[in-house]
């Protein structure tokens, strides 16, 4: 199967040759977003390996500085597609916020910018559950949650974000969820 890496860039070169300008920002920007989300996860792996080596080699300067020299800085690693998803979830959810913002400023021609750059990010994104197919799933963890009135929120949201993560987003979660717990 396609990474999104992969797919983004494929479209990449294919909107070029189409001469589609925005489409080419979109996605140059998405890429770059993963790029750096990926320098930031090596990062973090190279810097919890040095605290590692410091720990282990605190008594012992030589051999401390021959394991953090072994240490690659450059291994990147590939982000794992369930990062990379996340990585174009944030850059949707930026721009579905800055097209809000906007609005509230009455900037419709940025509002429909934003969206349309939303629109094309929304391509990469994994099928999302609709209002009709959530339903059931949460009507069925509010029974075996035992959760009764809108109060219970609180205690169900962390429950459904953690159990439909990818599959829905927390906005339309919130919204089923508000409503089978006022009904109910």
């Amino acid at each position: 199967m396609e990474t999104i890496s992969e797919r983004l860039t494929s479209d990449l070169k294919a909107a070029m040759r189409a001469g589609a300008k925005d489409r080419v920002e979109v996605i140059r920007n998405a890429r770059a977003a993963l790029q750096n989300a990926q320098l930031e996860a090596a990062k973090q792996q190279y810097d919890a390996a040095a605290r590692a080596v410091e720990a282990q080699y605190a008594d012992d300067p030589a051999g401390r500085d021959a394991a953090l020299a072994a240490i690659s800085a450059a291994a990147h690693a590939p982000l794992a597609a369930e990062a990379q998803v996340a990585v174009i979830a944030k850059e949707l959810k930026r721009r579905q916020d800055a097209a809000e913002l906007y609005r509230k400023g009455g900037r419709e021609d940025l509002a429909a910018q934003e969206e349309a750059e939303a629109a094309v990010l929304q391509h990469y994104m994994p099928q999302m559950l609709s209002p009709e197919e959530l339903r059931p799933e949460v009507a069925a963890i509010i029974a075996e949650l035992g959760l009764t009135g809108p109060a219970a929120m609180g205690k169900l949201m962390p429950v459904l974000l953690e159990r439909l993560k990818g599959r829905a987003d927390g906005r339309t979660l919130s919204q089923v969820a508000r409503e089978l717990l006022t009904s109910g």
